[in-house]
């Protein structure tokens, strides 16, 4: 991974040139391909490090690990505060006060830092005496807020780079640290050091702290940012910036506690291992939700644009339109994933933890899976909502997924374990998509779902057909998938789901078209 690094590091600076970014189109396709490929990489050696750190700490070592990742990610939320997105909307107004915005966000994300550990302390205390919080997981915890300190500084200067269009920067040194963890990450969990979790833990200190300074190195050196004086740490300008990237931090963390709060009830009520099962379950939920990600901040700003046309010259009934194909392309895709994974859900644990976290993680993982059709359809529809200035619904929307989140956990975790945790994941998504849809239809319009989601469903169910056959006959696992995918495939094209207008437009624009269509 170093030397393909290293080799894709001379190929930029050997054949890219920055001549190519005038024209907007090649713009936004390096901002978006180059940071969506090496997120993907990111993944990919995250994952490797999964098959070594999940056998070497055993489902309670990796359940306490995930336990204290998710008080850091909280306070992450907490401590950069919205304050990137900010950062980056207005310096990308005004290039010239980059170092002013960026001075301003590090001080005031300092003082948050400052302010939250009190409020980890006193968490951490709650869990001691009544959640079963360990001497290692609390280690491993104040090491994270360590490192939290440094990622939020990162994060700033990031958020400079994206608002200069150069996010090439930060995601490049984003994958080098990543590959730098998984180095030291191994040495410290290996023979002769042996520190578990908490020597992960001071790993990411180490590691974020030269992101740091790399990404300052990389600031200085290409983007021409003024000379800052003291003038320029501005009280007034802190509290306005307060106030605008609060409904922001609101919505991000509503948003991470639907989705993860249940580590956090799921350690006191089931232990520590059965974090673990769920854990390890979750990290291919995480991988896939790399798709709706990407796809959906690739057509926010077509989605924008047709919103702001109005209803008055067609630009509601363009935007209509293309909802309904970016719903019909996230169903044909996560569909046939779900009913997959549901059928190979124990070999991808075995490969990915070992026989350690069979049955209950291959359980939990066919449970969760159902939760990535919703899921995908959540993602394009909070854009779209976002897109007609929907933002303050969405705050309540997530209140509610919360509160059911919650209450559900609350209820059914003491008898069912971690796999009402994987179960409670889809109802809770199909309680938020409800409560989208009554939106959507007031603001955007009716949805046609037997257009958008009967084809697939049909072609899942021949799926399914050829899954149950293939096993029976014990055919090997990768001519179970083959067929599979074979099946869907065949399905979807003999009932026509290719063949109106919009997909035909979708078929034409994608890579070597012409081709295919041959």
């Amino acid at each position: 991974m170093t030397l393909l690094l290293l080799l894709g590091w001379w190929a930029w600076g050997r054949f890219y040139r920055g001549e190519h970014e005038a024209h907007e189109v090649s713009r936004v396709a390096k901002n978006s391909l180059v940071p969506m490929g090496l997120a993907l990489l990111n993944k990919g050696i995250d994952f490797a490090f999964a098959l070594l750190r999940l056998r070497i700490l055993s489902p309670a070592g990796e359940g306490s690990y995930t336990f204290a990742i998710g008080f850091y990610v909280i306070f992450e939320i907490l401590v950069r505060f919205g304050l990137g997105t900010l950062l980056t909307r207005e310096v990308a107004r005004d290039r010239s006060q980059a170092g002013r915005y960026l001075l301003n966000v590090t001080v005031l994300r300092g003082w948050l830092w400052l302010a939250s550990l009190p409020l980890l302390a006193l968490v951490m205390l709650a869990y001691g005496a009544w959640g079963g919080l360990t001497p290692a997981e609390g280690w491993a915890i104040g090491l994270f807020a360590l490192a939290l300190l440094f990622a939020a500084i990162s994060d700033g200067i990031s958020a400079v780079f994206n608002a200069f269009e150069g996010m090439e920067y930060p995601s490049g040194v984003s994958t080098a640290i990543v590959l730098g963890k998984v180095a030291l990450g191994a040495l410290v969990l290996l023979p002769p050091l042996s520190w578990g979790f908490v020597g992960l833990a001071g790993v990411s200190v180490v590691m974020n702290l030269l992101q740091v300074f790399w990404l300052l190195a990389l600031m200085r050196s290409k983007l021409p940012l003024a000379p800052l004086t003291r003038r320029d740490l501005d009280p007034t300008l802190q509290r306005s910036m307060l106030t605008g990237s609060l409904p922001l931090m609101l919505n991000h963390l509503l948003a991470h506690i639907f989705f993860r709060l249940d580590v956090w009830i799921l350690k006191p009520l089931a232990g520590a291992a059965a974090v673990g099962l769920y854990g390890a379950a979750y990290k291919y939920i995480d991988g896939l939700n790399v798709i709706p990600s990407y796809f959906t901040l690739a057509i926010f700003p077509l989605l924008s644009r047709y919103a702001q046309a109005g209803q008055g010259n067609g630009g509601r009934a363009a935007l209509l339109r293309s909802y309904v194909v970016a719903l019909r392309l996230l169903v044909l895709v996560s569909l046939p994933i779900a009913i997959l994974v549901t059928f190979i859900a124990t070999p991808l644990i075995a490969i990915l933890g070992g026989a350690a976290y069979l049955p209950g993680s291959a359980i939990a993982l066919q449970l969760l899976i159902w939760s990535i059709p919703i899921g995908f359809t959540n993602s394009v529809t909070q854009y779209v909502l976002i897109a007609v200035d929907q933002q303050r619904f969405l705050t309540r929307a997530f209140i509610i997924g919360v509160v059911f989140n919650v209450a559900a956990n609350l209820v059914f975790i003491p008898i069912f374990n971690l796999y009402a945790a994987a179960a409670i994941t889809g109802l809770s998504e199909l309680a938020l998509c409800i409560t989208f849809m009554f939106s959507v239809y007031r603001h955007v319009g009716p949805l046609p779902w037997g257009q958008i989601a009967g084809r697939p469903l049909l072609a899942g169910l021949g799926m399914t057909a050829s899954l149950l056959g293939a096993q029976r006959l014990a055919l090997p696992l990768l001519a179970q998938i083959a067929l599979a995918g074979l099946v869907y495939v065949v399905i979807l094209i003999v009932s026509g789901a290719f063949d109106d207008p919009d997909m035909q437009t979708v078929r034409r624009a994608l890579p070597f078209a012409g081709r295919a269509r041959r």
